[in-house]
């Protein structure tokens, strides 16, 4: 039976000097398979770009990410080649980070690289890696110096254009189609319309955005529109700042809206901006869990002011605080939600099925049974995991003697010894860090009594509850205490809110079971954990109702 190989093939800009097409290569190790008497079952493509974080990168050697690297590795671990055929090395990787990904697996599954240009030693892979890293150094370092040497002269660099402008060559141009929109969008709003208005109005005029390689989700969306303003100043006095390795160079462009008209937006957005007579910062108890369909998660303000029937705006007796939808395009406000809901109500309700959930303790620790049933189930497979580190630490240590050996017969000079020593020391670290992360995995043997110490602190926690509906603060820094407490249990059992269109309010309760037991592996007492989690939140409950209590008979 034939030996099963893969085809690599991998181009990006930076090696455009080499002729190495996509077809070029597949071609020429498709006659080295066809020499060696291999059976192709597959081949691997990573010659466009692709997406990262909304990003679209070159497949360069130096990315461990890349898409078919990545699909290739994948089909190895399953075992489903032999050998993988590639042009040269340098197609394979051209740094450290994805040179460790690729020998970690060749190893691991015993596969075998054949290059046809090159022949392939995985003894000097990490030697050739350097190198590679080292040539793209020099490279970047040279464009930089490029680049900087371009942006000196006055002449524009590659980036983004400000929406108005466009690059031809080394100038920045005015794009008057979009310059009047530019002059339009600071009328309207030196004129007093909100950004909403100003962003209906453009979307009416089917006014023209800058072209992007992502279809844009949202026509003109707030942010595009801040942008433009926010840049009045270099719009006015005709400036682009281009930054690069931290200079930052001044090419100038020509301006699109006059002084005058940079002044009176200055004025207006001096005048919008709201000076607070003194400082106060509100609670919010269930900030950062509240989400609705528009898949958004919820804000929080304080409306300090409102308008009279005369729509004039003026100042509240009372701040009302509410909690939000933070989704401001309307074409993507989902059906289904409320936009808004007052806090007291929504925390008033939240907070009553915290305590139902601690009334009735049955749900909780039928959660935290699940969870411990995971963890031992688990414990098979983490020992594996160690011991297969423990042996790739084995084979770091005799690649170490091996190199040493090398140099001592004069093979290696001493600087690539003390660079390959420097790879393998920096391997080792890596896995002994896996290895201290898996000793900190929870000790199963340390879960004997956890149900019944679970089951005591639930208990308590109820106890300090009950305390909670007895005392009445009776001053602002009493109040914030209780939210302290609150807002501790809150974050210990409430995963996640979710509000409908009628506001009803839907709460996932889990028990942080995990803390819990980790700290009860870290000290080595099956109960300590418990005690010590209960201690944070039900004996600071106990001092502080004491002290409000205290304090309350006192006044």
């Amino acid at each position: 039976m034939k030996p099963r190989a893969v085809i690599y093939v991998r181009t990006s800009s930076e090696h455009q000097g080499e002729k190495s097409s996509p077809t070029e290569q597949e071609t020429d190790c498709r006659k080295l398979a066809a020499d060696q008497g291999l059976k192709i079952v597959g081949v691997y493509r990573d010659i466009e770009k692709y997406r990262v974080r909304n990003k679209l990168v070159e497949p360069s050697g130096t990315r461990s990410d890349r898409p078919g690297l990545l699909a290739m590795l994948r089909d190895a671990s399953k075992g489903e080649f032999d050998i993988i055929l590639a042009w040269r090395e340098d197609r394979l990787y051209r740094g450290m980070r994805s040179m460790l990904l690729v020998l970690e697996t060749i190893q691991e599954r015993k596969i075998q690289i054949m290059l046809a240009r090159e022949t392939f030693d995985p003894k000097i892979a990490p030697l050739r890696a350097w190198v590679a890293q080292m040539e793209l150094d020099g490279m970047k370092e040279r464009m930089t110096m490029g680049v900087k040497a371009r942006l000196k002269s006055g002449k524009a660099n590659t980036g983004q254009d400000r929406y108005g402008y466009k690059r031809i060559g080394g100038v920045i141009e005015v794009v008057e189609e979009e310059a009047y929109w530019v002059r339009q969008i600071f009328s309207w709003y030196i004129d007093g319309l909100p950004i909403l208005e100003i962003r209906k109005r453009l979307i009416a005029a089917n006014a023209p955005q800058k072209g992007s390689s992502i279809p844009r989700r949202i026509q003109w969306a707030r942010s595009s529109i801040q942008a433009v303003l926010i840049s009045a100043k270099e719009y006015a006095y005709g400036m682009k700042i281009q930054t690069r390795k931290g200079e930052a160079f001044q090419i100038p462009v020509e301006p699109i809206i006059d002084t005058v008209t940079y002044e009176r937006y200055l004025s207006v957005r001096e005048s919008k901006k709201t000076h607070p007579i003194r400082s106060i910062k509100y609670d919010y108890l269930i900030g950062g869990k509240l989400y609705c369909d528009c898949n958004f998660k919820w804000g929080a303000r304080t409306n300090k002011s409102k308008r009279n029937r005369k729509g004039e705006l003026i100042r509240r007796k009372t701040p009302v605080q509410v909690y939000y939808c933070g989704q401001t395009h309307k074409e993507h406000v989902s059906p289904n939600c409320p936009r808004h809901i007052g806090a007291k109500k929504a925390e008033e309700i939240v907070w009553q099925k915290v305590c139902d959930a601690i009334n009735k303790p049955e749900y909780l620790l039928g959660q935290a049974r699940q969870i411990v049933d995971q963890i031992r189930a688990s414990q098979g497979t983490l020992e594996q995991d160690r011991l297969k580190i423990e042996n790739q630490l084995e084979a770091v240590m005799t690649e170490r003697q091996w190199v040493i050996t090398q140099a001592r017969k004069g093979i290696f000079t001493t600087n690539d010894m003390e660079y390959q020593l420097s790879q393998l020391t920096f391997h080792e670290i890596t896995l002994k860090q896996e290895l201290a992360t898996l000793g900190e995995t929870i000790n199963i043997n340390a879960l004997n009594n956890w149900e019944e110490n679970v089951a005591e602190f639930l208990a308590d926690l109820k106890a300090g509850v009950e305390e909670l509906k007895i005392v009445a603060p009776q001053t602002p820094e009493e109040q914030h205490e209780i939210f302290v407490l609150k807002k501790r249990i809150i974050d210990t059992l409430v995963e996640l809110v979710e509000i409908d269109r009628d506001r009803n309010l839907f709460v996932q309760i889990r028990l942080n079971l995990l803390d819990i037991l980790r700290k009860d592996a870290e000290s080595g007492d099956p109960t300590a954990g418990v005690q010590n989690f209960e201690g944070e939140i039900y004996t600071h409950t106990q001092s502080t109702l004491v002290h409000l209590r205290h304090c309350a008979s006192c006044g």
